[in-house]
């Protein structure tokens, strides 16, 4: 995917994804991370998971989970959203980089917090890695605040902190 201007830009939809989606959510995913998440090194230059798990993690997102796909017309998904409404979690939110800054995360998170709405949550949470400032800049802009927990998870032997954000809905 190239970098378009904003005046070359075609509407995004928001739409379920299918199981075709997959490929283009790993492309997406590991575009992004390399970016985003450079503060992990050379860990990020090679794919953090298998086409495998992004179909799996598709199958698992049939409801009463939630997987939106991002879709222009022209390029086709370049971006997503997860959350598991059980548990009022805010699981993925990603773009691909040639489409940051045209308010396509903040549409995608808008669904989010829709669908948890919907499925009777009045809170949503989320984690995210205490490295990643442009994520934590979004949250908080989208109103999310700390929750006063973290995590640890690991990255092929690589330890990450994240921090556990909330959002009243």
């Amino acid at each position: 995917m190239k970098r378009r201007d904003s005046a070359d830009a075609s509407p995004v939809t928001l739409r379920r994804a299918v199981a075709s989606d997959a490929p283009a959510i790993e492309v997406i995913f590991d575009a992004a991370v390399r970016v985003g998440w450079s503060y992990l090194g050379e860990l990020v230059a090679k794919p953090l998971f298998t086409s495998e798990d992004w179909d799996h993690l598709v199958a698992d997102h049939i409801p009463p989970n939630v997987l939106l796909v991002a879709v222009d017309d022209t390029d086709g998904v370049v971006g997503y959203t997860a959350v598991h409404v059980e548990d009022c979690e805010m699981f993925l939110l990603f773009v691909h980089p040639a489409y940051a800054g045209r308010g396509i995360g903040r549409a995608l998170l808008a669904a989010a917090h829709d669908a948890l709405r919907a499925a009777g949550c009045s809170e949503a949470f989320l984690f995210v890695h205490e490295q990643n400032t442009r994520a934590l800049g979004v949250y908080a802009a989208a109103g999310y605040r700390p929750g006063g927990s973290d995590r640890i998870s690991d990255f092929r032997g690589t330890r990450v902190r994240e921090l556990r954000l909330v959002k009243q809905l």
